[in-house]
């Protein structure tokens, strides 16, 4: 059955802005991963010979951009999936199936994705987990809020928990900087066969033992991004207003409270049973679940603003490729490194001004793209193994599919 293109003037622009936006913050925290094997070293995250602006630039990170934009991601793939199943649903298109081809694409992309180029790979967590929400596109309101409430309760009473459980902050493993010394090795030095030696050996078993509190993690903002577009959270109507108002000022006030905890319980001010280092990453994970709705909420207000939303057609074009430019920022990035042989040994100040350079280049080139074809070249493989037939790809009168 042939899908029929959904006018320009019907995108939701919102999701697209924020998209792009959480597509930079992206960017951002992947580059230590893509610079150092953080998998192997102390628990600040920071390398062993690192500066005092490497400190600086951690610690900032772990405020306001750690945790914060993968549950932005999050939230919107769960409204993703409505809008498609919606409209899908509305056209007579066997959506199910269709839904189940577009996912299976996904895992295989993330699947390749994390084999041949970066451990730190979501895509293929996203499809895993994605497969559920299938389970709850008939289901009320209610049901679904009772769900995603539960999940995200339960993942966060571990974390409290885990405050208060003591432990030997100095117990680290015993090999870890001798691999994050083997690691540098490999990926600097070695050749393409002992880059995937040691990654399957000492970087896979890491990710499959996280797997499953990753999958857990996601899934409830899944929910809450699917309810969210079924209530027309992103329509521009003003209908919720007063409640994303609310959302908004209580997410403020939270943010504040868990983002001023990361650098008091860093600098031992306030103690917890738990090391320092486990008690700022509870920290962090929490204050990523109130910016994130902070942020979202912030951009919603301020695309009710005619200057803001000219400019944010920037972000835009980055968002609706979002794909194509994730992958992008993985494989620019790693051969840049590799060729260079500069793994293991740059600074996150460097890192930051990399980053500060690329996303610009991802924003001229995504317009570029778009100014010329529909999709870009993940999207467009996406949606042809989606549709099981091949789409146009050159632009013709500025629709999209699906």
């Amino acid at each position: 059955m042939r899908g029929t293109p959904v006018l320009e003037a019907d995108r939701i622009h919102q999701l697209d802005g924020i998209r792009g936006f959480a597509l930079f913050g992206i960017l951002l925290v992947n580059m230590p991963t893509f610079l150092h094997p953080i998998l192997f070293l102390p628990p600040n995250g920071l390398p062993y010979d690192h500066s005092i602006s490497d400190a600086w630039i951690r610690l900032l990170f772990d405020m306001f951009v750690q945790t914060k934009f993968y549950t932005i991601f999050s939230f919107l793939f769960g409204a993703g999936f409505y809008l498609f199943m919606n409209r899908a649903e509305q056209k007579g298109m066997p959506m199910n199936m269709m839904f189940l081809r577009r996912i299976t694409v996904l895992f295989l992309l993330g699947a390749i994705h994390l084999v041949f180029f970066w451990y730190g790979d979501i895509l293929h967590t996203y499809a895993i987990a994605g497969m559920m929400l299938l389970l709850f596109y008939k289901r009320t309101d209610k049901t679904i809020r009772i769900w995603a409430w539960s999940l995200l309760l339960m993942v966060q009473v571990m974390y409290a928990l885990v405050l208060f459980i003591p432990s030997d902050a100095s117990v680290v493993g015993s090999d870890s900087h001798a691999l994050a010394q083997r690691a540098v090795a490999a990926y600097s030095s070695g050749n393409w066969g002992e880059w995937m030696q040691f990654r399957i050996a000492h970087e896979f078993p890491i990710v499959a033992s996280n797997e499953f509190l990753a999958i857990l993690t996601v899934f409830p903002l899944f929910l809450f991004g699917l309810l969210a577009a079924r209530r027309g959270v992103f329509s521009a109507n003003g209908q919720n207003r007063d409640a994303i108002k609310r959302v908004w000022w209580m997410t403020l006030l939270l943010g504040f409270v868990f983002v001023a905890l990361i650098p008091l319980v860093k600098s031992g001010y306030v103690q917890f049973p738990a090391p320092d280092n486990v008690a700022v990453l509870v920290f962090v994970n929490w204050s990523g679940l109130a910016l994130s709705a902070f942020y979202i909420c912030s951009f919603l207000f301020l695309y009710e603003k005619g200057a803001f939303q000219k400019g944010m057609r920037h972000l835009e074009a980055v968002g609706r490729m979002a794909l194509s430019n994730y992958l992008a920022q993985t494989i620019v990035t790693l051969v840049l490194v590799a060729v260079f042989k500069m793994y293991g040994s740059l600074s996150l100040l460097v890192g930051l001004v990399y980053c500060l350079l690329l996303f610009p280049l991802q924003i001229v080139a995504s317009k570029w793209w778009l100014t010329h074809y529909q999709f870009g070249p993940a999207e467009w493989l996406w949606r042809c193994l989606t549709y099981a037939r091949i789409m146009p790809m050159k632009r013709n009168g500025g629709n999209h599919e699906i």
